[in-house]
């Protein structure tokens, strides 16, 4: 792993004022970092108040219809010298009374069915959309981790630079040195503290970058990153759970609504039905009467009324299955060139490692005693540690995408529903 000495960096970053308030900080996990996004996220709160919204509007779905109030007047004359009264003509009645529906039990079921799918979807979308903002923040995270790691390694090759670019100097001074190697040097040295500006400037943003994810903690100085050489799983159940992930379960979900739909519109071709009781009062001398009535819809013309609507559900089903299957077949393309990346990227920074800058930090201190001895000139000195740079930086940018592959691929399900 990287090690990361924080206060050099931070007072090249921040300042002395601001090191000093970060060191009574505690290190900042990528584990932590991205908790704490999700915990923090406004868009999953909104997808919280989603889901809250599709469980309270599940408690009435499939329940019978309120009763409505029937009040009128039944059979007031309306000619003759009885026109308009209440109290003239024996059929003329005072009616107040119940009406109550009573869907089929089939369609009250789909009802409820269809609001659990609701909430079924809701449930989706906040997981897939959780698992994206932490990704995002540890994609931003490790960002900010690898910058940091950029200006800590050119700053602890300042030194040296400065040693050779001192060297030259007393070399020009008592004329063992031409004065175009040593103004070859002291060129080197201030093209290296522009690279080292650069370098401190990428920080600052990624620190910026973070700050979208955690407002109140981006400034905690960062901790050693995870193994980004390690999975939860093994790779190859990445393919073959991907029914599991998060983004292929909005589609389930999805696919379960359409599926109601469909039948809820053939329900729709069972007639339902309805009871009115009413109570008419009449005047004296009449009787008071009661009614009862029994009401049953007629589906008749379903060929120009049901069946549109059935055909149009069942083309929305079509239309979620063809688009799961478009998202399964880029989903595991997409899978399958993350792992391949980040199996080369492992290959690539072991090699950077244990191979490469171990030879270019070697190269450089031979061509410095070979410098120092008056063996050599300047110039392979400058071209060792212009390598060794390269070299480190090349290891680091290699190591900042093997932790994005790693990112991609570690947020793909929930791994605390694993078993």
């Amino acid at each position: 792993m990287l090690q990361c000495c924080k206060v050099p960096l931070l007072i090249a970053i921040c300042g002395t004022s601001c090191s000093a308030t970060w060191a009574a900080d505690a290190p900042l996990t990528l584990p932590a970092a991205v908790e704490i996004a999700a915990s923090h996220s406004p868009t999953l709160m909104a997808r919280q108040a989603a889901v809250l919204a599709a469980d309270a509007m599940a408690i009435s779905a499939g329940r019978l219809p309120d009763p409505e109030l029937v009040v009128g007047l039944d059979d007031v004359p309306s000619t003759g010298d009885r026109a308009f009264s209440l109290s003239r003509d024996e059929f003329t009645g005072r009616k107040i009374g119940l009406m109550q529906s009573f869907p089929r039990k089939e369609k009250r079921d789909l009802r409820r069915q269809r609001a659990g799918d609701e909430v079924k979807m809701a449930q989706a979308q906040q997981a897939n959309d959780e698992l994206n903002v932490k990704r995002e923040a540890a994609l931003s995270w490790i960002s900010a981790y690898i910058a940091e790691q950029s200006v800590l390694r050119l700053q602890a090759l300042e030194p040296v630079m400065q040693l050779q670019s001192r060297i030259a100097r007393n070399g020009m001074s008592s004329a063992q040195l031409a004065s175009a190697d040593a103004l070859a040097a002291q060129a080197a040295l201030v093209e290296f503290r522009d690279r080292v500006r650069v370098a401190e400037q990428a920080a600052r943003r990624s620190r910026l970058d973070l700050r979208r994810w955690l407002p109140d903690d981006a400034n905690r100085p960062l901790a050693e990153p995870p193994r980004f050489d390690q999975l939860p799983v093994p790779v190859g159940q990445l393919l073959s759970g991907i029914h599991d992930h998060a983004s292929l379960r909005t589609f389930n979900a999805q696919l379960d609504a359409a599926r109601t739909d469909v039948a809820l519109a053939q329900a729709e071709k069972r007639p339902d039905w309805s009871v009115e009781l009413d109570y008419a009062n009449r005047a004296a001398p009449f009787s008071d009467m009661v009614t009862l009535e029994f009401r049953i819809g007629l589906p008749l013309f379903a060929s120009r009324r049901q069946d549109p609507v059935i055909a149009g559900r069942r083309a929305q089903l079509h239309q979620v299955e063809a688009e799961r299957d478009t998202e399964i077949r880029m989903h595991s393309a997409e899978i399958a060139e993350d792992i391949a990346d980040w199996e080369s990227l492992k290959a690539r920074i072991r090699s950077y490692e244990d191979e490469l800058i171990p030879l270019s930090q070697a190269r450089s201190r031979a061509a410095l005693a070979a410098f120092q001895s008056s063996a050599t000139s300047v110039k392979p000195v400058l071209d060792a540690h212009a390598a060794e740079i390269d070299a480190q930086l090349l290891a680091l940018e290699v190591r900042g995408r093997l932790g994005r592959a790693w990112a991609q691929l570690n947020y793909l399900q929930d791994q605390r529903s694993d078993p």
